[in-house]
């Protein structure tokens, strides 16, 4: 019936559109194109997920640790400083935000020995994706504070050189337990005054 015979007649496309193979290739190309996408993305979420929030923790005011008068008295008795600190928070990632949480307690110690000398409580903050917060104030009191006779001496010296170095953590309270959430090792800003 034409110039060929029916087995040797070339198969044409139907409609002018591709062929099978070619539509399961680019089925192919674009089923994989998606699934590299969408990798890439997941693997950026993931990383930006992983960026932790930066804290900003610092002591303002420092009063009952006086090296005239309260660290003299401490060596017969007990100690009740106060410190006036402020935290702020700022969140890193381009995808999540970061929170300070209710309920989150400040401790202030001192020492290696991370002998405790107040606490207090952190306001919660909120901030958005790459935002930061501006200093939030915290009061930490301590009441009857013994502190060993071989660091009254030490932490006297420290105060009046401006040396002091305090370790102050956030600790927050979740269901079955704490989780601290950032420890620092800070002294007393230079231009702080008693409270």
């Amino acid at each position: 019936m034409g110039a060929y015979p029916e087995e040797d007649q070339p198969v044409l496309p139907r409609h002018g559109g591709l062929s099978r193979e070619r539509r399961q290739c680019l089925c192919c190309w674009f089923f994989w194109l998606t699934i590299c996408v969408s990798l890439v993305i997941l693997t950026w979420y993931g990383d930006q997920s992983n960026i932790p929030p930066d804290y900003s923790i610092a002591i303002t005011a420092v009063s009952g640790l006086d090296p005239a008068t309260d660290l003299q008295k401490g060596r017969q008795g007990l100690l009740s400083p106060a410190f006036n600190l402020t935290v702020g928070i700022a969140s890193g990632s381009r995808v999540y935000g970061a929170c300070i949480e209710p309920h989150t307690a400040v401790k202030v110690s001192y020492s290696y020995l991370r002998i405790p000398l107040a606490s207090g409580t952190a306001p919660a903050i909120c901030v958005g994706p790459l935002e930061s917060s501006g200093p939030r104030p915290v009061a930490a009191r301590g009441r009857d504070v013994a502190v060993p006779g071989f660091l009254v001496d030490t932490l006297a010296e420290e105060m009046r050189s401006g040396e002091a170095m305090f370790q102050v953590q956030l600790i927050e309270g979740r269901r079955g337990g704490w989780r601290y959430v950032e420890t620092r090792w800070v002294k007393v800003e230079a231009s702080a005054a008693s409270l």
